[in-house]
């Protein structure tokens, strides 16, 4: 008989080794008939083929489809309308699991406090989600939506990153990609998706964000779910129903350019600086599925499972390259991030490296548009580091992905929307309250209300796994 551990491990490599085989007997033949799209008899039949493939192939391949379909810029538009469907529908898994969830997790106790729709509202790649009413202490009822993990998501997603570990080891070995930190990218990644197969997080994060924006002004004011105590556990969360309508469907009311829509987008990237650059502490997985526009008219931000958070030290040399550029000192930008690397001995020409950020800088300065399309920049960035050995930080990986994707949403919406300028006031902000705390000698913060944010971050999280244990006894 093995060892548990590596009985646990050999189970682990068979799973991969499976998948494997799964996913190249799906995907050769697929890639395979990729001409057939040169031709219109064929083309519909074989987008058609390739959502099917995508939309029963796990996680990871339903999020690579959800962020190809919020990037109008980089696949044409009859492309991002047959994966757009992926943002919040992908195929639900049936109701007596769900049930057998809620016994698993609850007890017998959900049948008489808990109501629920047995048809879902949502499906995504991780989990689904179910409209509910729970009843209150005074007998009324609150109405409220039901998240509960798809069977076996862990399971296939470790086998995803596993995969996707081993192809970053072989991508590493490449002379030029290895200086993009494939490893770095594949377990910032991975560290993002696991994240989001233990609901506690998510309520601890909805806490905090709820924290954050507790005081926000009406520029940037976004509204999210409230957990509800007693009702929080590692595979089924229960919180406050947002009345609303996704953020496309709310935005194809108005026409393009409506005022309307400049609006929601000003707010919308208002309160994501907030987040990145102010409380450190912002959402990571904001593609249109995920934004909602409610009844009132507020921003409503959902699915909260990724968050990300820097150091301190991370967050402070993010805003001091970023404060470098807006300044159009593009060559000091450049010696940050040569700084930042993690091997400044291997880097090739520092002075190339920083000439080249420094020439970018400057092209923007000439060209007020061009940090309105911020994967520009994050291109231009990469091919730099390629060129001269500079090792890319997981950090900025993170940052570049997270602004890709909200890039991609506010392109859907509002194609001529300025992001450099809405941003840059929160930068300068931030780099001159830094600067004065340095002065006082004071520890660098990453905003007003993370203290507060941090301990009932905790106090839930305890509170959650408290209460899951004593569900679990109960159930068992």
């Amino acid at each position: 008989e093995l060892p548990p551990g590596l009985a646990g491990v050999l189970k682990r490599r068979v799973i991969a080794v499976l998948r494997t085989i799964y996913l190249m007997v799906v995907l050769v033949p697929l890639a395979a008939a990729y001409p057939m799209t040169y031709w219109s008899m064929t083309d519909d039949w074989w987008w058609s083929w390739c959502v099917h493939v995508s939309e029963t192939s796990g996680a990871l391949l339903i999020k690579l489809a959800q962020w190809a379909s919020s990037r109008p810029d980089l696949f044409s538009e009859a492309v991002c309308d047959k994966f757009r469907h992926l943002q919040d529908n992908t195929p639900p898994h049936a109701w007596p699991f769900t049930a057998r969830t809620l016994d698993e997790m609850f007890g017998p106790r959900w049948r008489s406090e808990l109501r629920v729709d047995q048809t879902p509202i949502g499906s995504g790649c991780i989990a689904q989600v179910y409209r509910g009413e729970l009843r209150q202490p005074d007998g009324s009822w609150l109405p409220v939506a039901v998240k509960v993990l798809h069977p076996d998501v862990a399971t296939h997603i470790n086998a995803d990153m596993d995969l996707l570990k081993f192809c970053a080891g072989l991508l590493h070995a490449l002379p030029r990609v290895r200086w993009l930190n494939p490893s770095g990218m594949v377990e910032e990644f991975t560290s993002m998706l696991v994240r989001q197969l233990d609901l506690r997080v998510e309520a601890a994060n909805l806490v905090r964000f709820t924290a954050n924006f507790a005081d926000a002004d009406e520029a940037t004011r976004v509204v999210f779910p409230h957990p509800i105590a007693g009702y929080v556990s590692p595979k089924v969360l229960v919180e406050t129903y947002i009345d609303g309508e996704p953020l496309m469907v709310w935005a194809a009311k108005y026409p393009q350019g409506a005022p309307e829509r400049h609006q929601m987008m000003s707010r919308g990237i208002d309160a994501f600086c907030k987040m990145l650059f102010t409380d450190n502490f912002f959402h990571g997985d904001l593609h249109p599925g995920n934004i909602f526009v409610t009844r009132d008219g507020e921003l409503a931000m959902l699915d909260a499972g990724i968050a990300i958070e820097y150091t301190d030290y991370d967050h402070e040399m993010l805003i001091e390259i970023l404060s470098c550029f807006l300044k159009y000192d593009g060559y000091a930008g450049g010696l940050k991030i040569i700084e930042h690397t993690k091997l400044q001995s291997d880097v090739s020409d520092p002075h190339g490296f920083c000439t080249k950020i420094k020439d970018m800088v400057l092209m923007a300065r000439d060209n007020p548009t061009f940090f309105d399309q911020i994967s520009n920049c994050i291109s231009l960035i990469c091919e730099a580091a390629c060129d001269h050995h500079v090792l890319m930080a997981q950090g900025f990986i993170s940052v570049a992905l997270s602004v890709k994707v909200v890039e991609g949403a506010v392109i859907q919406i509002e194609p001529d929307a300025v992001v450099a300028p809405r941003a840059k006031a929160v930068i300068v902000r931030e780099h001159v309250k830094r600067k004065g705390r340095n002065l006082l000698g004071r520890r660098p913060s990453t905003g007003d209300l993370i203290e507060h944010s941090n301990k009932t971050f905790e106090k839930f999280a305890q509170e959650a796994r408290a209460a899951s244990e004593q569900h679990a006894k109960k159930a068992g």
